[in-house]
Order: C-alpha cells, then structure tokens, then sequence
C-alpha cells in the first residue's frame, strides 16, 4: 500500500488505528494547545518515505512530509507544497510551481529538485521500493521500463526547470493522478540532507528534516510511541490546529475499548465481539473500510497452478457465513477485487464492486466438487499449506473455517495451517516460499488499477506470480484511452478475468466499527491512500 486507496487504506489498516486522548493544555486551559494520541497495531517499519510499508508507517511520512496534494476532510485533493499547476501539450505535460514560503525544517528551501531525486529512487529497481510501480501507475514518462531495469533512472519524466518550477511529462494521461500524488512514497526528499546523512537516513529524529505540517520529537526506528509536533517551519503552520500528535502501538483491542471507557481513549477501533457490546453506545459509527482480504495462491507451487484446484476451493467458502458469524464487525461478502465505495461508473453511477459479474467468489458446494474432480486428473496434490499471520486475532478463526470447507467439501484434500509474524509472511510472499497466504490490500489511490495493477505480469507487487496476457492487454488499453467510460469498461473486464482465474479469490471486506468521540472533527478515514491527515484536524 499501498501500498493503494476513499484507501490505505491505505489508506489506515482494519489499518488498526485509534486516536486517544484529546486533551487541553493544562497552562491555557483552552483547546488552542490539543493533543491527540492515536494508539495502532504496527510499528512502524520505515520513515524512508519510498521503504515506508506499514500504514502506520505511511501515515507518519505523509504527516511529516508534505508532496505536491494532500486529501483534505472532505476527501478532496488539495495543492500541497505546489502553489500551482499547468496543464499543457494534450494534457502530457504537468508544470508545478513549488511554493516560495515552502522550507524544510532546518530552514533549507523545498526545491523542485526534491521531488526530482526522490521520484527516481522511488523508481530506482535496484531500491526495491514495494511502491515502485506507482510512477508507472501515475502516467509518469520511463517509468515503467526504468522499474523493470530497461532504461536509466535518469530518463524519467521529472526535470526541475529552475529551483521551484517542476515539469513532469507523461506517457499518457491519468485522470486521478493528483490523488495518486497525495500519497506517502511520493514525498520529497532532500538530496544534500540524505548524502549527508547516509546510512543513517530515516533511523531517528535526529536524521530526518521535514516538509510537512509535523515533524518528529525524540524518536528512533523500533520506537513503540511516536510523537509528532507541530513544525514552525511548514508553510500553512497558521491552520494546523491539532499541536501535538502522538501514537503508540497497542495490538490489544480490548485495552483500546478500556481506554475509551475510562475517558484516556477518543477514536476507537473495535474487535467484532466489541462492536457487539458497544453497538449502542453514542459514540459507535460502523462502515465498511478500506482493506479487501484474499486468499492469494502462489502459481510457482505445483497444485497451486491447478486452476480447477484454486476454482474448488473458492467455491467451498462460504463468504457469508464469514462476515456474519466469525466476523460480526460489519465486514461485507467481496465478490470484485476492487473494494466497495471506491469508485463509481462514470455512465451511471454504479458502484465498480456491484458491478462485478463473475460467479467464482459465490458459495457453491456442487460447483467446487465438480472443480475438485477436474483437479485430481490433473494433480496429485493432495494437501497444501494456508499462511496466515498473527496481526489481527480473527484471522486464525477465518482460516480454520476455510480449512474445515475445504475439507468437507473437497473430499481427500488436506488443509495444513500455520500461523506466522506479519514480517514472515510478508517475507515468505516475496520469496515465493509459501502455497497460499490470506492476504489483504488497500487502495493507494481511488481508482480499479490500485488493485488490478498489482497483478500485472511484470509488477514485483504480484507475489502470487499470476500472469495473464488478455488482463495485461486490458490494463494497457485503459492506460491509453482518455475515455473515461470506456476505461471503467475496460477495467471491469481485467477484474473480471483476474477474478475468475482464481489466482487471488477475494474473500470480505473489513468492517470498520469505531468509538468516537463527538469532540473529534474533521478526522476522517479516507478508505484510499493515506488513511489521516492531521492538518484538518480539529477538536471542538
């Protein structure tokens, strides 16, 4: 998450965020001095905005860091450091105009320069960056050949013109890239300050400079708590409202609902059996959020390349049953590789989720054993391996139900289980050395491909390595066209084809059930992208 996505959800993580304790200064006695601690179930894995995997992780670099847009309360792309933008040469050519008043926070100006080193090693393969195919995503000229090793780093469309005048030329036109912008990997970076800082770039407070409306107090990498501050030195400092920012990682959600009881807690994700016990207090709102969860087969592994094996097994999963009676937190059947509530059918206004016309995600036991049939004249594979990790409590009892399906519907199948770190299971998906992993993504942006890119043949994101000429071809034609009707025509069909190939079966999207006091305003979760933007914030 993205890298992906209203995300990260991503865009943050069902991102396993809650915010606690709105407080007043206890000198002035009034709310120009807040502070908002916000409690999350991940640590942060990097503060390198291009290695910054985890939502907590992108959440802070995009609160630190401020890019060209942000997303404001409203869920509307706003100018960031850019005061202005030109559109010209059919709408190929980008022109920013970075914002004089724009400063680091070691005083140094914020230059075109910034976003021009920071994009190529985003784009840099050798870096790795799990976001890297974002400039591809966004149009950017080169992009994709440089990620795939084809052509220098240096060819991609980015050119500071003079110290605050940055041109970006496109491969084609891409109609939500300022939202695409917006998000965490796309932050600039200080190219004197990082040499300078080498090896110790991004390890602690002390080897970090800021762009963005906070910055870092008293912080190393493996830090449990992060404190952010306001920074003086942000150019629209004056409207930062919210003073002092504080997160703490606690994977306990019921100490989070404690905590929200005896009055220290403010914004609370809930568990599903908490959602249940606090469904009527006034506090509770209940939406879906912005992470799908799959079941991801990795196509290297003999059986797992059986596609009438994978088609069994999503048959024998009864979706509903999952959502409703393990869940119990307002998480929803998906039936679309896209989430819910992410983008609407320019034509009519249809959710892309309800549009979905493949059958492959339904419930259907006869289906799977006919599927299950075919499977065994072609593979002997008669067991296999579900990973999943320890991240979030309900994730063991989802795996045992689709274990005891499997089994009960596919008769002389064996489900093996086991349960891992989230950092292993990531590490066993980039390695391929796993048969299938429940999986989850959300969008970086609010568009299909935040999803549908992912499982490009040629993308380092596909762990499950799925490839598929016609889906490609797909993927490439809504690239080129600038009608928007017939990209979502498009798009819909690649999501139609990745779906019932059944490489990656999408199982629910996450509930997002919370607590929250009615003094928290202009906080919402944007279910794409970078999940919260302080700067909006306010306390009443």
């Amino acid at each position: 998450m993205k890298k992906g996505t209203k995300i990260l959800a991503a865009t943050a993580a069902c991102l396993g965020l809650f915010l606690t304790a709105c407080q007043k200064n206890a000198d002035s006695g009034t709310n120009n001095q807040t502070k908002i601690t916000v409690v999350q179930n991940a640590a942060v894995d990097s503060l390198d905005p291009i290695l910054a995997y985890q939502n907590t992780s992108s959440t802070v670099v995009a609160n630190v860091n401020e890019g060209l847009y942000t997303i404001d309360a409203n869920d509307k792309t706003q100018l960031g450091l850019a005061a202005s933008v030109k559109t010209s040469n059919h709408g190929l050519t980008k022109t920013f105009t970075i914002r004089k008043n724009a400063k680091w926070s070691n005083g140094d100006a914020v230059t075109a320069n910034d976003f021009v080193f920071a994009w190529r090693r985003l784009s840099d393969p050798k870096l790795a960056s799990a976001f890297n195919f974002q400039p591809g995503a966004a149009g950017i000229k080169n992009a994709n050949e440089i990620v795939a090793g084809k052509k220098p780093v240096e060819s991609l469309g980015v050119k500071a013109v003079d110290a605050k005048t940055l041109v970006v030329n496109l491969d084609h036109v891409v109609p939500y890239m300022d939202k695409l912008l917006a998000f965490s990997d796309f932050a600039p970076v200080n190219q004197k300050y990082f040499e300078r800082a080498g090896k110790k770039f991004a390890q602690d407070s002390n080897h970090l400079i800021y762009s963005g409306p906070y910055q870092l107090k008293d912080w190393k990498l493996g830090d449990n708590t992060i404190q952010l501050v306001k920074n003086s030195k942000y150019w629209d400092a004056k409207n930062v409202k919210v003073k002092e920012v504080k997160l703490d990682v606690i994977t306990d959600p019921e100490k989070a609902a404690i905590a929200y009881e005896n009055g220290s807690a403010d914004y609370v994700h809930l568990s599903g059996q908490l959602a249940a016990k606090y469904r009527k207090d006034k506090g509770f709102e209940n939406d879906v959020g912005n992470f799908t969860q799959y079941i991801m087969f990795n196509l290297k592994k003999p059986g797992m390349n059986n596609e009438n094996l994978r088609k069994a097994i999503s048959h024998s999963i009864d979706r509903q049953e999952i959502t409703t009676h393990i869940l119990k937190d307002g998480s929803i059947p998906a039936h679309s590789m896209v989430m819910k509530d992410l983008v609407k059918n320019p034509a009519n206004n249809k959710d892309f989720a309800d549009e979905s016309t493949n059958n492959l995600t339904n419930y259907a036991p006869a289906a799977a054993k006919q599927y299950w049939n075919k499977a065994k004249a072609t593979t002997k594979v008669r067991d296999f391996t579900l990973l999943y990790d320890d991240s979030d409590p309900s994730y063991a009892n989802v795996a045992a139900y689709i274990k005891a399906q499997v089994e009960k519907h596919l008769p002389g199948m064996k489900v093996n289980l086991q349960q891992v770190a989230k950092k292993t299971r990531l590490d066993k998906m980039s390695k391929a050395t796993y048969d299938a992993t429940l999986t989850r993504w959300g969008p970086d942006y609010a568009d299909p491909t935040a999803i549908l890119s992912m499982y490009q043949s040629k993308n380092d994101s596909n762990y499950g390595h799925w490839a598929n000429a016609e889906f490609d071809r797909l993927l490439a034609r809504a690239d080129q066209t600038t009608d928007q009707k017939k990209r979502y025509q498009l798009l819909l069909k690649a999501n139609n084809v990745l779906i019932d190939s059944a490489s990656c079966p999408p199982l629910y999207q996450n509930g997002a059930p919370v607590l929250k006091r009615t003094n928290i305003e202009h906080l919402p979760m944007h279910i794409a992208g970078v999940p919260f933007f302080f700067k909006y914030a306010s306390i009443k």
